[in-house]
């Protein structure tokens, strides 16, 4: 895992924003600004998103943005986290470069288990898209055993709800 000081970052690093209940991630793109992957606030939210009965997923449609990282951070702890560095390696800086050119001011889909800002972030520096906070959720789950569908349907509607709601603070 490479960790780095923020004051030394590097196009294509991997931010970790501390949220409280969980983490937001963007990618540095060089000059302060970061891209990331953020879904409405507030009562336009509910125009963006749906749920799936038969799946029992929430999904949302997001909104890549590029923003300072101190306006995406707002007073939030953070922290370079590359942790897939020994896994995969790092796509060259204009590929990264020449995705975000591509996808700014897109709307994708947007589901916090299978494409959530960290798929995102993880997608454009290694073009694979992983997230090890969806993974954990999931296995925390699985291995509960007694959840059952309802818990499991209320725990992601509560964790979709609390990302969509400060995703884009």
């Amino acid at each position: 895992m490479q960790t780095r000081s923020p004051t030394t970052m590097e196009i294509g690093d991997m931010i970790e924003i501390n949220r409280g209940q969980y983490k937001h991630w963007a990618l540095y793109i060089g000059h302060g600004n970061v891209i990331q992957l953020v879904t409405p606030d507030g009562p336009s939210k509910v125009a963006f998103c749906s749920f799936s009965s038969s799946s029992g997923s929430v999904a949302c449609k997001g909104t890549i943005t590029i923003e300072t990282l101190q306006d995406v951070t707002a007073g939030n702890p953070y922290k370079i986290n590359n942790y897939l560095d020994d896994e995969y390696k790092p796509r060259r800086t204009d590929v990264i470069m020449g995705d975000v050119d591509k996808m700014r001011g897109s709307t994708i889909k947007y589901d916090v288990l299978g494409r959530n800002c960290e798929h995102f972030v993880t997608f454009l520096r290694y073009g694979k898209s992983k997230s090890q906070q969806a993974d954990d959720f999931l296995n925390n789950v699985l291995t509960a055993g007694t959840a059952g569908v309802l818990g499991v349907l209320t725990a992601v509607t509560a964790f979709t709800a609390a990302a969509a709601s400060t995703l884009s603070k």
